[in-house]
């Protein structure tokens, strides 16, 4: 499913500092390059995003560890006891005991969304804050405004925060009534 393309996700960043288009080698457009992928990879950090979430089985290597995927911007769920990470390597050191299991599953954080040119636009809560955040840091070099840059990190901040919690809201979301199994039964069975 495509979605909003970077050139208009860029001019909406513009926009918010006052320029109109997104031209690629202009100095705008060059900041816009410059900032994207670190803002994608700080937005991405800033929770489990349930979009960028990704769960896979990792096999066993040859020397006895785990290597972490590329895309593995940061991991947040290793099926282990007690593990350690070592550069891109999971070494665990006390696993769960699974008879005949030689893999490992890993809950992580994607980055493929900062190299991605397209962003999902089912997401605009996310889009609005990482714009925001872009903002942000191109203020001082195409407004000359330190406070500008200010106010915009606290309004991505916020947008951030609202995104997350209206993610969260959905990702844990059945949408049914805590009651609704007691309510149906019945005491005579």
């Amino acid at each position: 499913m495509p979605g909003m393309d970077k050139v208009t996700f860029f001019q909406q960043s513009l926009q918010t500092l006052g320029d109109r288009e997104y031209k690629r080698d202009s100095p705008t457009g060059k900041a816009c390059d410059l900032w994207f992928p670190s803002v994608m990879h700080e937005a991405l950090n800033y929770g489990a995003w349930s979009f960028a979430t990704k769960t896979i089985e990792l096999p066993l290597e040859e020397d006895g560890t785990y290597t972490l995927p590329e895309d593995c911007l940061r991991p947040f769920k290793i099926d282990a006891l007690r593990y350690r990470i070592d550069g891109n390597k999971i070494i665990v050191e006390q696993s769960r005991n699974v008879p005949g299991k030689n893999t490992l599953t890993l809950r992580y954080i994607s980055n493929a969304l900062a190299k991605a040119e397209h962003l999902p636009e089912t997401q605009p809560l996310f889009i609005r804050g990482v714009s925001l955040l872009l903002a942000a840091r191109m203020a001082v070099k195409i407004t000359g405004e330190p406070q500008l840059a200010l106010n915009l990190e606290q309004m991505a901040a916020a947008a951030l925060s609202n995104a997350l919690h209206q993610d969260a809201l959905t990702q844990y979301s059945n949408d049914q009534h805590p009651l609704d199994d007691i309510l149906q039964s019945s005491i005579i069975s």
